[in-house]
């Protein structure tokens, strides 16, 4: 019986004594037995072999012969929570890159023994080493082992197609765009978890659809439908649309905030604000606990102006901006419940005011 898929604080004595069943589960690629705790380097190793492979759980107090499970013996444990952020402060220092959302759960067996649990998700940031010894590891079906220079140039190459996948579908979505808009200005924003591109069918329909926050960009109107892509809204107008992809991905489409090719920064702030809050509390519902990216670009904006441009006291002239589209830096998202979406919008702005010769966002941003 695999545990893996079984949300790791809903395990229980009983699902620990299920896996040396009549049919035991051995180690493996998503499986490790340990008897006791292990020193730092090798929880390490045990860590970044499923983060670089397909994610797996490590059992710390389960003992096992010839890979086997054998007898739940538990470890001493008189305090939790300090054990708890000892094992995360291992993790962080010892790991790199750092990994994000490992999770720990400790099971009570008796008195104060537990057997503790550490889940690791598959990593899109791979491959991580460990610091103390300088190491890379994967696993297959007979555990752990230490990849050569050749996996890791793949592992590596792999990694990088990411951004390709992603240039191919930002690419068509523009052009969707620009016929959709009749070749007006328009805002396009997507929202990208990192697995998205491996992982065709993220989003289940069932169950979510009436708690997901669909409103376009810059509206309040919200008239959600599932449609053959994912889930879908859009305003009358059709001038500003969502679209939540099967894949995890989510999309702001909007001519509306760039209407006549003027916006105000101050407006544009505050509704890129309330989205991003709104797009973190919606892969909270959809279960999506993995780093995303975030990209954000205009398009047909040549002669833009941006209205509350204080240009009376710069030292240079300000012209409407002089280009056809302007693409943003992307931003990075580690971890989505404690992203602070204030401080994430911040650097788009001051980025908006470099297009016009600024060297940082001259509003007083709250």
């Amino acid at each position: 019986m695999s545990l893996f898929h079984k949300p790791i604080d809903q395990i229980t004595l009983e699902d620990l004594n299920s896996l040396m069943g009549d049919m035991p589960v051995r180690e493996g690629q998503l499986f490790d037995y340990k008897r006791e705790l292990i020193r730092p380097e090798q929880l390490c190793g045990a860590v970044t072999s499923f983060a670089n492979t397909q994610g797996g759980d490590l059992f710390i107090g389960i003992d096992e012969s010839g890979g086997v499970p054998s007898a739940i013996l538990g470890v001493e444990c008189t305090d939790v929570d300090k054990e708890k952020l000892r094992l995360l402060d291992i993790f962080r220092n010892g790991i790199e890159p750092r990994l994000a959302n490992i999770e720990i759960e400790f099971i009570h067996i008796a008195d104060s023994r537990y057997v503790i649990v550490i889940r690791t998700k598959r990593s899109w940031l791979r491959p991580h080493r460990v610091k103390l010894n300088s190491k890379f590891y994967a696993r297959q079906s007979n555990g752990k082992y230490e990849l050569d220079v050749q996996q890791l140039r793949q592992m590596f190459l792999g990694s990088s197609d990411f951004a390709a996948k992603y240039a191919v579908f930002h690419n068509e979505r523009v052009l969707s765009h620009v016929e959709q808009f009749d070749r007006s200005p328009f805002l396009l924003l997507h929202f990208v978890p990192v697995s998205s591109f491996e992982n065709p069918n993220v989003v289940e329909m069932s169950g979510v659809l009436n708690n997901l926050r669909t409103e376009p960009l810059g509206t309040g109107s919200d008239n959600r439908r599932i449609n053959v892509l994912g889930v879908y809204s859009e305003t009358h107008e059709k001038n500003s649309k969502f679209q939540l992809f099967r894949n995890g991905i989510i999309e702001h489409a909007s001519s509306r905030i760039l209407r006549s090719n003027e916006i105000y920064g101050s407006d544009l702030y505050e509704k890129l604000k309330r989205i991003f809050a709104f797009t973190f509390q919606n892969y909270r519902l959809l279960g999506v606990k993995e780093p995303i990216y975030i990209f954000l670009s205009f398009y047909g904006v040549n002669g833009l102006k941006v209205k509350d441009i204080d240009s009376f006291y710069a030292s240079h002239d300000v012209v409407p901006f002089e280009f056809d589209k302007l693409i943003y830096p992307e931003i990075f998202v580690e971890d989505t419940d404690s992203a602070n979406s204030t401080e994430l919008v911040r650097p788009l702005m001051d980025t908006l005011w470099n297009a016009y010769g600024f060297s940082k966002c001259g509003l007083d941003l709250e």
